[in-house]
């Protein structure tokens, strides 16, 4: 049976309003699709047109550069997840083909001698630019950063009053956030291509919250429970597609819902899109969400760092292909190991 369904479209001007009524008739509708599909699409937000096609713009002439230049920026020469991303160079769903893709990652460019640096948090440390497209470059790439975080962290507030609490309910986990997005290149998949090739296999995101921008090629695929098929989420103009990852499904005890996905791209074109990944704070313990259990003894998981939770997603990813390595994680002095999560019997977690 195939899906009918497709992510909701959200107007999230109504949250950003100041009006409590369109406030919180914006917060049920994210709720509701949060329980619901773990997916829904955005509009009506602050960040421009011109800026999301200014980035657009600055990925197609980041990955038209020369390999060899690109190669200059392969993220192996780094510990800290920046840089450039070799096609191929992950395998998202296990027993499938390498990801047919190419990678760029952007986050907060911090210093050598930043405290988060200095004690190698993931993914923290300075951002590895390509000389030959100038400051220009940077300047959009670190605009487009800012102006995503602010939004994601708006985005936040309104899953909080979602959940029944105040609009600062996430603030102390929204405090200097491991977040960064990826510029990705998807080539068109050949219609003889492999039955197991895909764009990005099928996976449920691992961290919090993702805020995606397609572009105008399609690609993106989500799971259906109910018909045990997948629905294209088809490119809204403008709009950011916004889902929810395992550690965000994890801290409401399995009531938001994070869903699988995948991209294939038969477009016979190129497939451009930015996926904004936030985490929070790496020193952040998720544990379950007041209001999402009755009693203590409900909670299906044992509290987790994110720091701890996402490096080891990331190791497990990037292990299978083999190309690029994620440290372990380095002993603090003094510092006890945050706990392992420990899954419901019927969680299933699909990488």
């Amino acid at each position: 049976m195939s899906s009918n369904k497709s992510p909701p479209v959200i107007d999230f001007g109504n949250y950003l309003s100041g009006d409590p009524l369109k406030m919180k008739k914006c917060a049920d509708q994210i709720g509701h699709a949060c329980r619901t599909q773990g997916f829904f699409q955005i509009v009506n937000h602050p960040i421009p047109m011109s800026l999301q096609q200014e980035m657009f713009k600055a990925s197609r002439e980041f990955f038209a550069l020369p390999l060899e230049e690109k190669m200059k920026l392969d993220k192996a020469q780094n510990d800290y997840n920046r840089g450039y991303e070799v096609m191929y160079g992950q395998m998202i769903e296990k027993d499938t083909k390498p990801d047919l893709k190419e990678g760029y990652y952007v986050a907060q460019d911090l210093p050598p001698d930043h405290p988060q640096v200095l004690s190698k948090k993931f993914a923290h440390g300075p951002n590895i630019w390509p000389e030959s497209l100038g400051p220009a470059f940077r300047e959009t790439c670190m605009d487009y950063l800012n102006q995503v975080t602010q939004l994601t962290e708006k985005v936040m507030q309104a899953i909080g009053v979602s959940l029944g609490y105040s609009p600062d309910y996430f603030d102390a986990f929204c405090t200097d956030p491991m977040a960064f997005y990826k510029l990705l290149h998807y080539p068109p998949q050949a219609p003889d291509a492999d039955a197991l090739q895909r764009g990005i296999g099928a996976h449920r995101d691992f961290g919090v919250i993702t805020l995606l921008l397609q572009g105008d090629v399609p690609g993106l695929e989500v799971w259906d429970e109910d018909t045990q098929s997948y629905y294209p989420a088809p490119p809204t103009e403008g709009a950011y597609v916004v889902n929810l990852g395992n550690l965000f499904e994890q801290w409401t005890n399995d009531a938001y819902v994070s869903n699988v996905h995948r991209v294939i791209n038969k477009s016979g074109t190129e497939r451009y899109s930015i996926p904004f990944n936030y985490n929070g704070n790496p020193d952040f313990v998720v544990k379950c969400i007041e209001s999402c259990r009755a009693r203590p003894e409900d909670e299906k998981y044992a509290p987790i760092s994110v720091e701890d939770y996402v490096r080891q997603k990331y190791k497990d990813v990037y292990g299978r292909v083999g190309i690029y390595s994620v440290a372990d994680k380095r002993a603090e002095r003094g510092a006890p190991s945050a706990p392992e999560a420990m899954p419901a019997g019927t969680a299933v977690r699909v990488h």
